[in-house]
């Protein structure tokens, strides 16, 4: 056994550090690779390097270098906004770095956590955080707070190991994350770093995985895209042969169903999804909320189901004595034998309650206190759950003082019904936490009365409440507490309007799950849950909801990793940020909400951005497709086919910065991908119609001619079309589009005018002067056409609406 006087030597411990590493959780290797990798998980950017090698392998350099541009662009952006979110998270940690008592060369020493290795002593104190796994070696009256394993509040005694061959129990143990609730102890560290049991649910919290509601819509876009253009390819590379015979030019035409495919990949989604989601975490920062996974600012926009603990972010976390009943025959004040029997107060962290009847003492109370004196402390029993102190007064009156739940002193028999009346039952159904206190001065046992607290709902509790109704997300309090209590906050904060909105988590697993699954919607509030089953309810809750969970406590983790989108307060535990996608530096639920909103926002002008591409591209290529198979020439070449790519979409990649109406942030976010496909049919058929139209006009004069003018045909309209689509309300009830798009969109149709005049780029490009009659033509034709979609629009829009209201009545 280590001499628990000396300790260690300061070398033992240096070599024992060099042997066995910092005690520290391990650090993600190679971090800034898989950052890199990450943004390739999905299929979009390995579909657009695809589609640049084949190109360039056909001879198109610079058609190739387009669509890496934009993959770059995309990329670079993602991994620079990510890695320097990644980076304001370590240095929470430096910030939050503490250190700890540790006896080395027989002498009591500050050293930093991560310097602790396997044979330290430790003396540690009430208010400490257990640094390492130990093994308790000299103990006094020590109590341990292990909720963050066991999901137990009530503290726990702990006793020393009395011999080396002594068989060694929980009793004996403690664990990293364990906070030391009074008393104190020297303990030998016998694990540390990747050993310790906390690293052991740091890796079932890795490999507990949930997919990015983002990366699976952009996946599901993705394969709807490369199927439907394949398939459409196949067809028009058959038709061709066999219309053209042995004349096929099948070089010249696979060039042209490779830019024809690549036409339809919207190039700029990944910078369009970039530049708002950049947006969005800098709209966060500014809110103190650190984003760690860029693509959990749009995810939060799809949250319909907040879950979160009370303690902090519905309440205040801080007791205030709000009411006390005193017994007629008791010569003392309950709050005044409440404050004699706390035990804590000269501790680094007083005991909540303790906490609280000090700070409740009137001047006239606390002289009264002063004028006693401790003999003896009773540590906290959790099986009677009650403590006490034995006190002397300075007329040397003596009083054995106990203190705890109701419910213990009516196991003693010391309660009078009669005498209380409704008062306690009246307490706890607003919610208040009751301490009963008892004084035997000799005489034998008398009650002395109640004191009840209350922890406060936040100033913002209730507005924010309402603002998540008026955004149609429910929220779910997964509390500790007692059920009662945990009602009358949800009561309170405006969340409980029925007691079969509330139920403790034993209870709601013990259902057979088709019970689970009918109720699950409608639950307010789980009382009683432990940290192992805050990871089931969420799985559970995620089979009807998409989940944003709030944690902090070491067990949490596991659940953070499980939800959609998961949240920590910057004093959570380092597990728990590690695992965490956004982290809140001020611990407010109205922070939340309003990222809700911000995410909501991405994802509406993201979804503007895929819409109007969409549309856009599948009306024209499917017109270009179909016009080759009537003409002898190609409609429109490789290259100018992707220079309408790029002049329509720089206009389209600002509207990730475009102004958002209410209507659109009022329901959950999701990629409604039968909604998107609706949209791409009836919008994109319209689409077709005018192509054939600017065909019909322009394919008889010459094969120039129409190239040309079906190009400024096709630019303008794509154009027009997003101004139509970025809203499904009517253009006049949209609201103005922000300023940056209007300017690129000037500078777009100028670009698109002047390029086939410029003799230069039309050389170039193959273009052909448009006539002034051609070019009336093209924009008349272009007006009618926006015109039509904003008709076309309306009944969609009106069919969307219902189905939203579906959907969230179902909630």
């Amino acid at each position: 056994m280590i001499n628990t006087v000396k300790g260690l030597t300061k070398e033992e411990a240096q070599k024992r550090l060099r042997e066995y590493g910092p005690n520290s959780l391990p650090v993600p290797r190679h971090r800034f690779l898989k950052l890199i990798l990450r943004q390739f998980k999905g299929i979009f950017n390995l579909l657009l390097i695809a589609a640049a090698v084949v190109t360039y392998l056909l001879g198109e350099p610079i058609d190739a270098a387009f669509i890496l541009f934009f993959v770059f662009m995309g990329t670079a952006l993602n991994v620079y906004q990510e890695y320097k979110s990644n980076a304001a998270a370590d240095k929470l940690k430096s910030y939050l770095r503490s250190t700890i008592t540790v006896i080395r060369d027989g002498e009591d020493q500050e050293v930093s956590t991560d310097q602790i290795v396997p044979g330290d002593v430790l003396n540690l104190e009430s208010g400490d955080i257990v640094p390492a796994d130990c093994i308790v070696r000299e103990v006094r009256s020590l109590q341990v707070d292990e909720t963050t394993f066991t999901g137990e509040s009530i503290p726990v005694i702990k006793q020393a190991v009395l011999s080396d061959d002594q068989t060694i129990t929980d009793e004996n143990r403690l664990l990293q994350g364990i906070v030391i609730v009074s008393g104190n102890a020297l303990a030998e560290v016998t694990a540390t770093g990747i050993n310790t049991k906390l690293a052991g649910i740091a890796k079932t919290a890795s490999e507990v995985q949930a997919e990015s509601e983002l990366v699976k819509g952009i996946d599901r876009i993705s394969k709807f895209i490369l199927k439907t253009t394949l398939i459409t390819l196949l067809f028009i590379v058959l038709a061709n042969a066999f219309i053209e015979g042995k004349d096929t030019d099948f070089p010249q035409l696979l060039i042209f169903a490779i830019a024809l495919a690549v036409s339809v990949i919207p190039e700029a989604l990944p910078l369009v999804l970039t530049f708002a989601l950049s947006n969005g975490a800098l709209q966060f920062a500014k809110r103190k909320v650190v984003v760690k996974r860029l693509t959990s600012v749009q995810d939060l926009g799809s949250v319909n189901l907040l879950c979160t603990d009370k303690t902090g972010t519905i309440t205040e976390n801080q007791l205030r004595l709000t009411n006390a009943f005193k017994m007629p025959s008791s010569p003392y004040h309950p709050l005044i034998l409440s404050r004699l029997a706390a035990i804590g107060l000269k501790e680094r962290i007083p005991e909540p309650f303790d906490r609280a009847s000090d700070e409740s003492l009137s001047p006239e109370q606390r002289k009264e206190v002063d004028e006693y004196k401790i003999i003896t402390q009773e540590a906290f029993d959790p099986a009677v759950r009650s403590n006490g102190a034995v006190v002397i007064h300075t007329d040397g009156t003596q009083l054995h003082i106990r203190r705890g739940s109701p419910e213990y002193f009516d196991t003693q028999g010391l309660i009078d019904d009669q005498i209380i009346g409704s008062w306690l039952e009246d307490e706890e159904k607003l919610g208040h936490r009751v301490l009963g206190v008892s004084y035997d001065d000799g005489n034998g046992a008398k009650f002395g009365g109640f004191v009840s607290f209350v922890d406060k709902l936040k100033a913002t509790t209730v507005e924010t409440v309402k603002m998540a109704k008026r955004l149609n997300v429910a929220i779910t309090i997964i509390t500790g507490d007692a059920l009662i209590v945990a009602q009358a906050i949800g009561r309170e904060a405006g969340l409980v309007s029925d007691n079969s909105e509330v139920i403790t988590a034993s209870d709601f697993l013990s259902l057979p799950s088709t019970e689970q699954y009918k109720k699950m919607g409608s639950i307010r509030v789980f009382a009683r849950t432990t940290p192992q089953q805050k990871l089931e309810l969420i799985k559970l809750l995620k089979a009807q909801f998409t989940v944003g969970f709030l944690g902090e406590g070491i067990n949490d983790a596991p659940a953070l990793k499980a939800a959609d989108v998961s949240m920590v307060v910057q004093s959570a535990s380092d597990v728990s940020r590690e695992t965490a996608d956004i982290i809140l530096l001020e611990n407010d639920l109205r922070v939340i909400v309003d990222g809700i909103r911000l995410g909501r926002e991405t994802h509406a002008n993201t979804l503007k951005y895929i819409r109007a591409t969409l549309v856009s591209n599948f009306g024209n290529f499917y017109a270009v497709a179909v016009g080759s198979l009537l003409i002898s020439f190609l409609p429109m070449l490789p290259k100018q086919l992707l220079l309408l790519n790029l002049l329509s979409d720089f206009p389209m990649m600002a509207i990730a910065f475009d102004k958002v109406s209410e209507k659109e942030i009022e329901y959950p976010q999701k990629y409604d991908f039968r909604s998107m496909y609706i949209i791409f049919v009836t919008l994109g058929l319209v689409s077709t119609v005018f192509d054939f139209m600017y065909f019909g006009l322009f394919y008889r004069i010459s094969p120039a001619v129409l190239q040309t003018n079906w190009y400024i045909g096709s630019v303008l309209t794509e154009l027009l079309l997003m101004f139509s689509i970025r809203s499904m309300l009517p253009i006049g009830k949209a609201g103005k589009p922000a300023p940056l798009i209007i300017l690129l969109s000037i500078a777009a149709v100028v670009l698109t005018i002047a390029l086939p005049i410029i003799p230069a780029t039309a050389k170039f490009f193959e273009f052909i002067t448009p006539t002034p009659v051609h070019l009336g033509l093209i924009v008349s034709l272009a007006v009618i056409y926006f015109v039509v979609t904003e008709l076309v629009k309306r009944p969609l829009a009106k069919y969307f609406d219902r189905i939203n209201n579906e959907s969230v009545s179902k909630l």
